[in-house]
């Protein structure tokens, strides 16, 4: 017989989930809003202009399809799906190597499988985030506004545009909530884990407490390591502070999480760094945060009102100020530490900042009601036009063909033909732009196609365009590419546009799709 969960825990973790009182009306409308787009972008397209599934960053969306695709292929060892000569290296990205094997044993398009589990961790996200906001706030009067605040608000980014700025609110997706939801399943999955965990944190000790939050690390390790980082550093100053203040530090808990979470992260850590191409694309994987006026622009107008919060709400308010304090200081330290991937460091950041708002909107409106509620109201509006911004976008681009977002028909057949055709093995070369797409939708390597995850991007990238642009004669062409074991080339529109030649007159035709041709690069001899 299952021994029962000890009465605090099964209170803190069950209970308190907020299950009756959760607003599933409203809950399924944000829901909606962040697969109806897709379901749009597909209708809007046509037979002979192809919606590839991305509204959002689809440079990064096409890698995750990329290592799917890999698991689609019966692989679990990953390998940098841009660079040519990379080998399967260790157990890296195993979420979406994961996807990619449920895929194949339910007989489902990658991308269908990639929104089914961005849909399925927005709802994650959503559970995680109203059990949060039950457990650092006792005023339940102000759960269900700050819930939608957080959900759908973004910054003033769209003020910003006004003057050629495109400041983070339009692309820092694990900051945000909603833009969690609408680019990936890694983002809004990792941060609902994170959610449970500070919940099970604030409120669990013990045996219990411990085994969950070892659970929770190691989710958070596979699915988004960062969260690891970001979850032991806020919990750990906030234990700091209770030390400081003399109170019950939940020590246990702290340590599963940081337990499971630590030895997931130096797993990867030694993974990369045994491994040359890995350690290649270690040092390129660069994302520092912007100057600080891009922040400050980007969580406005709500960070105005939680600086307000901050300041003027008490210790003993109906809400957790200490904590909620933490997440907001260490996420402004993290975001400019000597690290290369500062703004990695951000997740969730707009969850602190829009609950400390709600705090300045309680203190305005207890300073002055009428005026506070308009400015609170106000403030939550200037929050919705860069998410409405984000989403209508993304449509136009779709309806006016843009090549990232969309492909040709005869370029998805020339596509399905490498795919059906060509060995696994085979090493493709094409645009850059062409690059991005061939390993998410055929499984091949390309010669370059990725920023990050083509080793030596700017080297070989250039070399790309160069190859293309200086074609004297298809014999030359051909010989460059046989000294770096290209087995096939894809010409496109965007081959033909960089090298202006229709044709190769002297290569081998494999396949042929409209204007779109498939070339066999012949063996050296």
């Amino acid at each position: 017989m299952m021994k029962r969960l000890p009465r605090q825990v099964h209170f803190s973790i069950l209970h308190n989930m907020g299950v009756r009182r959760f607003p599933w009306i409203g809950s399924l409308l944000v829901w909606g809003l962040t697969g109806l787009p897709y379901i749009l972008a597909a209708l809007i397209s046509s037979e002979e202009c192809i919606f590839t599934g991305f509204l959002f960053n689809p440079i990064d969306g096409y890698s995750y399809l990329a290592k799917m695709y890999q698991g689609f292929q019966g692989e679990w060892l990953f390998r940098l799906p841009y660079t040519a000569e990379a080998t399967p290296s260790g157990y890296l990205f195993v979420f979406y190597i994961a996807l990619g094997h449920l895929a194949r044993l339910l007989n489902l398009p990658l991308i269908g499988v990639f929104h089914g589990a961005r849909l399925l961790s927005a709802c994650v996200l959503m559970l995680a985030l109203w059990q949060f906001l039950n457990v650092v706030l006792q005023d339940t009067t102000r759960i269900s506004w700050v819930y939608y605040w957080i959900l759908l608000g973004t910054g003033l980014g769209w003020l910003a545009t006004l003057w050629g700025g495109f400041t983070p609110d339009f692309w820092l997706a694990e900051a945000f909530p909603f833009l969690s939801m609408f680019a990936n399943p890694h983002f809004p999955l990792g941060l609902g884990l994170l959610l449970f965990y500070f919940s099970v944190f604030l409120q669990s000790s013990g045996r219990w407490g411990f085994i969950v939050s070892l659970l929770l690390g190691a989710s958070l390790g596979v699915i988004l390591p960062f969260g690891v980082v970001v979850g032991g550093v806020v919990s750990a100053g906030y234990s700091m502070w209770l030390w400081l203040r003399r109170q019950r530090i939940r020590v246990s808990t702290l340590l599963g999480f940081c337990l499971g979470g630590g030895i997931l992260l130096l797993y990867q850590y030694i993974t990369v760094l045994q491994d040359p191409w890995l350690r290649g694309w270690n040092a390129q994987n660069l994302t520092p945060s912007p100057p600080l006026w891009d922040y400050l622009i980007a969580f406005s107008p709500a960070l105005v009102l939680a600086i307000l919060g901050a300041v003027k709400s008490k210790l003993e308010s109906q809400v957790n100020l200490p904590f909620l304090l933490v997440w907001f200081a260490a996420g402004w330290l993290m975001a400019y530490s000597p690290w290369a991937l500062q703004r990695r460091l951000l997740v969730g950041f707009y969850i602190p900042i829009v609950i400390l708002a709600g705090r300045g909107s309680v203190w305005l409106e207890q300073w002055n009601k009428r005026v506070g509620k308009i400015l609170g109201r106000a403030v939550f509006a200037l929050s919705l036009p860069t998410t409405v911004i984000i989403i209508v976008s993304g449509l136009m681009a779709v309806a006016n063909a843009h090549p990232l977002l969309t492909l040709d028909k005869n370029e998805y057949r020339a596509l399905r033909w490498i795919e059906t055709h060509t060995p696994p093995e085979a090493l493709v070369f094409a645009a850059p732009e062409t690059g991005l797409i061939i390993p998410a939708f055929t499984g091949r390597r390309v010669v370059y196609g990725h920023p990050f995850e083509t080793v030596d991007a700017k080297v070989v990238g250039s070399w790309v365009v160069a190859t293309l642009k200086t074609t004297g004669s298809d014999s030359d062409f051909i010989q460059h590419l046989q000294e770096r074991g290209v087995d096939y080339i894809f010409w496109g529109t965007r081959e033909r546009d960089m090298a202006k030649l229709n044709a190769l007159s002297s290569v081998p035709i494999v396949a042929q799709f409209g204007e779109i041709y498939v070339y066999a690069v012949p063996t050296k001899p």
